[in-house]
Formats: structure tokens, C-alpha cells, sequence
């Protein structure tokens, strides 16, 4: 009995832990979004030109997105944390200093260096969610993005209270980089040093090596967390758009119903490890899925703006738990750190690449009509959701 109680109080100090590293990721990210009408005056660019700039970032990310499952394999995903994190808060300093200069190649390089870290940190923090919730026994990775779309929130309130009080842009980015990688190394040797570790000597390599990722089963995985991921990444950038450009309503409006979504995510994100613990991965994600695409079409087809409420509420259940359970399906198995990286760069090729290009097909043929795209694109997750199901013990992919 002795032996049994630190360890789960160790494993409850891990969950503390990761929760707190899902937090500070999503802090980061709105608290600077919220002010990039200040971003752009630092640097005096067109908003075209700062789409530009911003796309760095998003180069950056999927740079470390694909080599981060190799990186973990070597050297731990507590590692990688700690350098993702690291080379996070670098970036960030980068882009403040820069605002100051008043350079946009400045704030690009930051963002690019940013991204780099962010994309690290989050495989790194991923790995060890997927580890720890195979250890409990039970959901977890749907809690932790939960913290993350709380922290969101927060970051969004931070950004906001900043622009009322005039708090410096400068200064605010600083802080939270500081921040960010002080809680790292103030907490990172509470994780376990081989999590996700897998690399072996060379003349170990051929014995131990692992199965090739791109399987049948990690391919399906991959273009379910897309097809989520990308109507996740969708509603963040267009919803509230179109409630002005195609409802013509005000843009109060248009943000409580991008508040509604965003509630019914934080809030299903934190409810749903029930459903799956229950009923399984597969069936909560071909429920909600199909929750997601009634709401979407709610959106689209709804003749007052009351019942597109709900659609947008269905709409954030829907996509909620696509990314913690498709990546916490990657992870079954041992040696899973290269197979959740893999997964991941679906998921955030789709969030960070697509939405942009969801504006231009917005452009030709209105922003509601492009959600039909958006209610395909759940409906083909629904179904590669089947690729979610256990792994017998005796497999690895």
C-alpha cells in the first residue's frame, strides 16, 4: 500500500503540471492576438503584409512539427518541453524588441523562432499527456486542451484588459515570455526523464527500430484530426465574420456567437473524458462529429440568429475533443512519440494552413456557403474516426 501512494501522487503532480504548461500555451498565443491591430501599428504594415509576417510562425510550427517526433525519440519529451518552452519565450522577446525597432523582418524572424519552440513544446507536452493518460488508466488529453482553451480565454482577457489600461504591447509580451519559461524550468524534472524516449545505439538501430509511421492507421488518424482541425481553425477566424457579413449583424453580436462556440469547447473539453471513458474514442468522436456538422448547417441554414446560437454552440462540442483523442489514439502502443508527432502536424497544417486558405474560397463564394466545405470536412472525420479504436495488446500501430 506504501509503494502505491507517491506514485499516485506523482502521477497527480504530473496532470497539475501539464495542465499548467496547456494553460500558459494558450495564454501566450491570444494575449498576443487580441493586439494585433497594435502589432501592426509598431510596424507600420498593410494588413496584407502582415498576414505575411504572421505566416512565419505558422512556418515555424510545422518545421518543428516534423522533425519534433524524431528530436523526442532521441532525447525525451521532457526535453523537449524544456527547449520548446525555451525557444518560445526567446521568440517572444525577439518580436517585442523588434516592435520597439519598429521591423517587420524582426517580428518575423521572432514569430519564426517562436513557432520552432511552440511546435517542440507542443509534441513535448502531448507525449507526456498521452503517457500519463495511459497510466491513469483513464482520459486525460481532452482535460489538458481544455486548460489550453482556458488559457485562451484568459489570454484573450489579458490582451484586452492591456488595450483598455494601455498597459505596453512591449512589455506584456516580455512578461508572459518570461513567464512561459520560467514555469518550465521551475517544474520540468516533476516529468518523468524517458517518456517518449526511444533512441537506441547503432548497432541496436535495425533490432529496435520502429514501425513506419505513415500506416493505414496513422494516415486515417491524420486526416480525421484535419478534417476537425480545420473546422476548429475555420470557426476561429470566419464565424464571426460572417454573422456581420452575411447576417448582417454587429460585431457584438458576432462575438457573443463566437463566444458561444468557444464556451462549448472549454466546456466539453472538461466534460467529455466521461463520454469517453465510458462509451470509447470512437463513438465520442462520431457523436460529437455529427453534433459538429448539424450545428454548422444550423449556421448556415438558420433564419435567426437564436438558433444559429445553438448551431454554434453544436459547432464547438463537435470539433472539441477531435485533437486530445485522435492524438491520445496515435499514442497507443509503446514508442509513440514519432506517431503522435506525425498525427499533430495534420492537426496543425490544418489549423494553421487552412483557415487562410478557407478566406479566399469565403471571397468567391460568400463565407456561409464556404461552411458546407467545413460540414464535409466533419463528416469525413466521422467517419476515419473509426481509426480511433484501441489497439489489441500485441500491436504497435
Amino acid at each position: 500500500m506504501n509503494t502505491v501512494v507517491p506514485q499516485v501522487k506523482s502521477l497527480r503532480a504530473q496532470a497539475v503540471i501539464l495542465f499548467l504548461y496547456f494553460f500558459v500555451f494558450g495564454v501566450g498565443g491570444a494575449s498576443w492576438l487580441v493586439r494585433l491591430p497594435d502589432v501592426r501599428s509598431f510596424i507600420d504594415v498593410s494588413t496584407s503584409i502582415l498576414g505575411w509576417v504572421l505566416f512565419a510562425g505558422s512556418v515555424g510550427a510545422m518545421t518543428a512539427l516534423i522533425a519534433s517526433g524524431r528530436f523526442v525519440a532521441r532525447f525525451g519529451a521532457r526535453t523537449a518541453v524544456v527547449v520548446g518552452f525555451t525557444t518560445l519565450g526567446i521568440g517572444q522577446v525577439v518580436q517585442a524588441l523588434s516592435l520597439i525597432e519598429g521591423s517587420a523582418v524582426g517580428v518575423a524572424v521572432g514569430g519564426l523562432i517562436a513557432g520552432l519552440g511552440y511546435g517542440i513544446g507542443d509534441v513535448g507536452i502531448n507525449v507526456e499527456g498521452a503517457e500519463l493518460e495511459k497510466l491513469r488508466g483513464k482520459s486525460l488529453l481532452p482535460q489538458l486542451h481544455g486548460a489550453y482553451s482556458l488559457g485562451a480565454l484568459a489570454g484573450a482577457g489579458i490582451g484586452t484588459l492591456a488595450i483598455v489600461t494601455n498597459f505596453s504591447l512591449v512589455i506584456q509580451m516580455i512578461v508572459i515570455a518570461v513567464i512561459t519559461t520560467a514555469i518550465a524550468w521551475f517544474t520540468y524534472r516533476n516529468l518523468p526523464l524517458s517518456t517518449g524516449r526511444t533512441h537506441v545505439s547503432s548497432s541496436e538501430k535495425q533490432a529496435h527500430r520502429e514501425p513506419v509511421v505513415l500506416s493505414k492507421r496513422i494516415v486515417f488518424l491524420g486526416l480525421g484530426i484535419m478534417g476537425l482541425s480545420l473546422a476548429e481553425g475555420g470557426s476561429n477566424d470566419w464565424l464571426a465574420l460572417s454573422v456581420v457579413d452575411d447576417y448582417g449583424l454587429d460585431t457584438t453580436t458576432a462575438g457573443i456567437t463566437f463566444a458561444i462556440m468557444t464556451l462549448a469547447m472549454v466546456i466539453t473539453r472538461f466534460s467529455g473524458g466521461r463520454l469517453v471513458d465510458r462509451f470509447g474514442r470512437v463513438f465520442a468522436l462520431r457523436v460529437l462529429g455529427t453534433a459538429g456538422v448539424i450545428g454548422i448547417l444550423l449556421v448556415i441554414l438558420s433564419p435567426t440568429i437564436y438558433l444559429a446560437w445553438l448551431g454554434a454552440a453544436l459547432w464547438g462540442a463537435g470539433v472539441a475533443l477531435g485533437f486530445p483523442l485522435f492524438i491520445s489514439a496515435a499514442a497507443d502502443g509503446e514508442n509513440s512519440s514519432q506517431r503522435v508527432a506525425t498525427v499533430t502536424a495534420f492537426g496543425y497544417a490544418a489549423f494553421l494552413v487552412g483557415p487562410p486558405l478557407l478566406g479566399f474560397i469565403g471571397q468567391a463564394w460568400g463565407l456561409l456557403n464556404m461552411f458546407y466545405l467545413l460540414a464535409l470536412f466533419v463528416a469525413c472525420a466521422v467517419f476515419f474516426a473509426g481509426a480511433a479504436k484501441p489497439l489489441e495488446p500485441q500491436k504497435n500501430q
